[in-house]
């Protein structure tokens, strides 16, 4: 009976040995896989998200106002009058402003009878105006150059209206024009009209006279 007992006995205790090795291996596999899985959830929860842009203010991304043009100031007046200032608005002007009551003449108009002292057609440009004595005279061109005009004269109670092609003297800063043996003679710096008629010269002082060039002037 003793000696069969004994190797039952060698084999339990070589079971026994078995199942605590495997047991210590079990347990080290799963420390193992624990301390593993730690760092990749540390990993992710860790992970810093991505810089976002600010927002720009309400005063960063409003823009300048841009400056409105200044406007051009053009002239209201169509003709001059006792109401009227001559250049009024501070505008350089390309004409004189005719006086009201007397029209421009059209084209047809200056080739039929000629132009009158408000000139118009061909001679659009009013340069030069001067009220004397005895006439009013208007100096009419082509452009406000004064390379090329006409001298308009009228007797002031009326009367037919003189048209002559007219030179500038610059000796005598006079605007000059015949007619035959007459020769009319406006002497620019203070509007005085001469009339010349076979020798005998009449002087007609101004009372109001005013150049594009000169501005406004008087006596």
């Amino acid at each position: 009976m003793s000696q069969s007992a004994f190797p039952r006995s060698k084999y339990v205790a070589i079971a026994m040995t078995v199942l605590v090795v495997a047991g210590v291996i079990a347990v080290a596999v799963l420390r193992l896989g624990g301390d593993d899985a730690e760092p990749r959830a540390a990993a992710t929860q860790t992970t810093s998200a991505a810089p976002t842009t600010p927002t720009p203010t309400p005063e960063q991304t409003t823009s300048s106002p841009t400056p409105s043009p200044t406007p051009t100031p053009t002239s209201t007046a169509s003709c001059e009058g006792p109401d009227t200032i001559y250049n009024e608005d501070g505008t350089e002007q390309d004409s004189l402003l005719p006086d009201c009551g007397i029209a421009p003449v059209t084209q047809p108009e200056q080739e039929k009878s000629g132009l009158s002292l408000a000139c118009g057609g061909s001679y659009p440009v009013i340069l030069y105006k001067t009220t004397t004595t005895g006439a009013k005279t208007s100096i009419c061109g082509r452009d406000s150059s004064g390379a090329d005009f006409r001298l308009v004269t009228q007797p002031k109670g009326g009367g037919p209206v003189v048209d002559l092609k007219g030179t500038y003297e610059s000796q005598l800063d006079a605007f000059v024009a015949k007619d035959g043996s007459t020769t009319y003679s406006v002497q620019a710096y203070d509007g005085t009209l001469l009339v010349d008629k076979g020798g005998r010269t009449s002087k007609q002082k101004s009372s109001d006279w005013i150049s594009l060039d000169n501005e406004p002037d008087s006596d």
